[in-house]
């Protein structure tokens, strides 16, 4: 019984290995081209989400490895291929972006940590205004009230404005 688990740990190691990405510093370099890396988009209302790919390719003799993929705001989600791009082969990276938090003028930069030439890193770019509705826009004390009083319905029967602690009469101590 001992063997099966000592022959299913080294099989499991030896799988292990082979799925762990060479270190940035010991692969050979090679050359990336990104299609369209900086966009400007156009309005969008605040709450909409955005999807957009970039379209890369790899233009140089060695296989293009992605190590990791960093947005600039935590409202961002980026999606990257995790295997290797051969030779002339392109891949996508996918950016969700939620404009729930911004309002105004808004620009992102997302930045690509790959076995290339020039540089380590390689950047993205797009931008774009998040509008409000222009039929209503609630201001901030309205937001935060409608936030306070649906976290206050959790836990509080009755009344919203009573807001202290219901003690017990009985609890009470009279001095």
């Amino acid at each position: 019984m001992k063997n099966k688990y000592c022959l299913l740990l080294i099989a499991l190691i030896s799988f292990s290995c082979n799925l762990r990405k060479p270190s940035i510093d010991t692969v050979q370099r090679t050359k990336m081209e990104i299609v369209d890396p900086v966009r400007h988009y156009y309005p969008i209302l605040r709450g909409s989400e955005l999807t957009s790919s970039y379209k890369f390719y790899n233009r140089g003799n060695q296989p293009l490895i992605i190590y990791d993929v960093q947005a600039s705001c935590g409202c961002i989600d980026v999606n990257f291929p995790s295997n290797s791009i051969g030779k002339n082969d392109f891949g996508f990276i996918t950016v969700d972006y939620d404009s729930a938090k911004n309002i105004g003028y808004v620009e992102f930069y997302i930045t690509i940590v790959a076995n290339t030439e020039k540089d380590v890193f390689n950047v993205l770019k797009f931008d774009l205004n998040v509008v409000t509705s222009p039929h209503y826009t609630k201001d901030y004390e309205e937001i935060y009230l409608d936030r306070r009083k649906a976290k206050l319905a959790e836990g509080i029967e009755g009344d919203l404005t009573q807001q202290g602690y219901d003690v017990p009469e009985e609890s009470k101590t009279v001095r």
